[in-house]
């Protein structure tokens, strides 16, 4: 079903109400029943006793060892790194739902070129025929004997969704005549191509063995192809991909990382290769969290996607002369983006791939474990060969390519964390002594160097949002959103008496007001519909945690849920009469009032005060 979504249609809820928690979770991790609700392993900690809980009733998800929950917008923001609305979205494909935005153009016709269910479904089509061929076809001998030359086991081969294109220039275009799927499809999903002479589609991976590009979604989206020798001619590129669809970006995606992302996430380390067999071969040796760039050199938009997943990469390159000329091109970036970065330059000019089936990977790992800091890696690169006493003019370029690669960092401020405060001491401090230079003098060009060059100093990364606790709460405050996540009949009632500002906790405002605009839309206030409104990750789960101690003290509380009501209005109320009071007195106290005024002042502070006491104010006569 098609669904529009404005200020008049709520797409968060109709995706909410048609996608049940417990079979999204269940669909990432095996749950298991425990009395009425499901529990698991958590998927973002060494979890051994299940700690992970799923309420379906409340249709809600709640980690206690992370203290992290919410609803199932933010489990799957959370395990696929991604935003809301690319959440939305996804889980409204799940649905079958189709979100459109009044403000968007008409949507692609379904089984056209532009229409990207259409091309995730080619590109699963042709994942699928390269794959049969592969596996059953007498032609593809060659491609399986190519796979076996480099050690790709038929396991491999399975879980990566190895396929082959035979050297025809029609074989996919001829196979797709009985599929729903126009040459002008395949050619938008980046299988076909068109010759710009005759004007004819042809097979763009013609001879080549198949490595499908998968999302983290683990939907094909795209292809690399790897001619054969045996179908290699002068003009045959070794290596080629898809072009740019509406589906595949090779500046955003990562080859392998669907299989790799749990390990990364809970090691916190991804190891990023060149090649896709270097890939394939780092997994099948037990390396679990290697990634490949897909024939595009590491870039910034990589980089954010990686930092969703790891706070440490380690880069491994070939031990070539192009592997060290990319290490000085991307170390850069890294410096921009305050990621920890490694380096690993295999040495006798060996691939990954190589080193492997050489030395095994007890002999990868002991190379990945002494992997070189980016700034360490650099000074070795940028001073080898060169006598820093004697040779003074190569040492100052080198000095003063090492100082203009530091000052691409953003600049230090009260926010800065002190592992990078201390390893930018560290580096110049070695810089210092490696060059015979006083630090002072480093520290001014550097400073120098940044002003000089603003264009291309990056933003500093604001620094991550304390995280959202119940014990951080005001207690009344915490008790008022506690009892209408149990009694959401009360907050009709609750809304007229209390306003958001008697709340003293912002986030308690925060979703308190959230009661009001989903009251206001006429719709019952239940704890699943205010989950839903609710935007903030760190809010969905101060409300799941909340709705979680409220049910424990519903089991123990004695009084009625109207009259503890009444009495956190009463409550409140007396509390903002007490801050208005206090404000009057420091009014009084100021002394910049006139007498008029003044005095208004004193008979409210008086009225005040014998109301609090029970004084009955005073009759006429």
């Amino acid at each position: 079903m098609t669904m529009s979504f404005g200020p008049n249609n709520d797409a968060k809820e109709q995706v909410r109400q048609a996608v049940d928690i417990v079979d999204l979770v269940g669909s990432y991790m095996p749950l298991r029943r425990q009395g009425a609700n499901f529990v698991g392993l958590c998927p973002w900690h060494e979890d051994t006793k299940p700690s992970f809980n799923v309420n379906q009733a409340r249709q809600s998800w709640k980690c206690w060892v992370c203290n992290d929950g919410g609803d199932i917008f933010s489990f799957v923001m959370k395990r696929e790194g991604i935003d809301f609305r690319e959440a939305l979205e996804m889980l409204a494909d799940r649905a079958g739902i189709e979100l459109r935005s009044h403000a968007a153009l008409a949507r692609p016709e379904s089984g056209s070129p532009g229409d990207k269910k259409t091309l995730y479904a080619a590109c699963a089509w042709a994942e699928e025929q390269f794959q049969q061929c592969l596996n059953r076809s007498a032609e593809a001998d060659v491609a399986r004997k190519y796979f076996a030359s480099r050690n790709v086991n038929s396991e491999s081969a399975k879980r990566f969704h190895l396929g082959f294109s035979p050297d025809s220039w029609q074989w996919l275009l001829d196979r797709a005549r009985s599929t729903p799927f126009s040459p002008q499809v395949l050619e938008a999903a980046g299988l076909l191509a068109k010759s710009p002479n005759s004007g004819k589609f042809y097979d763009r991976f013609k001879g080549r063995v198949i490595f499908p590009i998968r999302d983290p979604q683990s939907r094909p989206i795209g292809f690399g192809g790897r001619i054969l020798p045996e179908f290699a001619t002068e003009r045959s590129a070794k290596y080629i991909n898809s072009q740019e669809t509406r589906l595949y970006s090779k500046s955003d995606q990562l080859y392998a990382l669907d299989l790799a992302g749990d390990n990364v996430r809970k090691s916190k380390n991804v190891i990023v290769m060149e090649g896709y067999t270097d890939v394939i071969m780092a997994h099948q040796f037990g390396l679990q969290t290697a990634v490949a760039v897909c024939g595009t050199a590491l870039t910034e938009r990589h980089i954010r996607v990686l930092r969703r997943y790891a706070d440490t990469i380690t880069l491994v390159l070939d031990g070539d002369d192009a592997g060290q000329r990319r290490t000085n091109e991307i170390l850069e970036l890294f410096v921009a983006s305050e990621m920890d970065l490694r380096i690993l330059t295999l040495p006798q000019g060996l691939d990954p791939c190589d080193y492997l089936l050489t030395h095994g990977s007890d002999g990868m790992q002991s190379l990945l474990d002494k992997a070189l800091d980016a700034f360490e890696h650099a000074v070795e690169t940028r001073t080898r060969g060169i006598d820093l006493l004697r040779d003074t003019h190569r040492a100052n370029q080198a000095l003063e390519q090492l100082l203009s690669t530091i000052s691409k960092a953003p600049r230090m401020t009260g926010d800065t964390s002190s592992s990078r405060l201390l390893r930018e001491r560290q580096v110049i401090a070695r810089l210092a002594r490696e060059f015979r230079v006083d630090e002072t003098s480093l520290r001014t060009r550097i400073s120098e160097l940044r002003k000089a060059t603003p264009a291309l100093r990056t933003k500093v990364a604001e620094a991550p949002r304390p995280r959202l606790s119940v014990s951080d709460l005001d207690p009344c405050d915490a008790e008022l959103i506690e009892l209408l996540t149990q009694h959401p009949e009360l907050a009709d009632e609750a809304l007229t008496a209390i306003v958001p500002d008697e709340l003293s906790s912002r986030p308690t405002r925060t979703i308190y007001e959230t009661y009001q605009v989903v009251l206001g839309k006429g719709e019952p206030v239940e704890f699943n519909r205010v989950l839903t409104e609710l935007d903030d990750p760190q809010l969905k789960n101060l409300l799941v945690s909340l709705d979680e101690q409220a049910i424990e003290k519903e089991k123990h509380v004695q009084e009625d849920a109207a009259s503890r009501l009444r009495w956190l209005i009463e409550h409140l109320r007396g509390r903002r009469e007490a801050d208005q009071g206090r404000a009057k007195q420091a009014a009084l106290e100021q002394r910049n009032l006139g007498e008029d005024e003044e005095l208004d002042l004193l008979q409210q502070l008086v009225e005040q005060e014998r109301k609090r006491q029970g004084i009955p104010a005073p009759t006429d006569g």
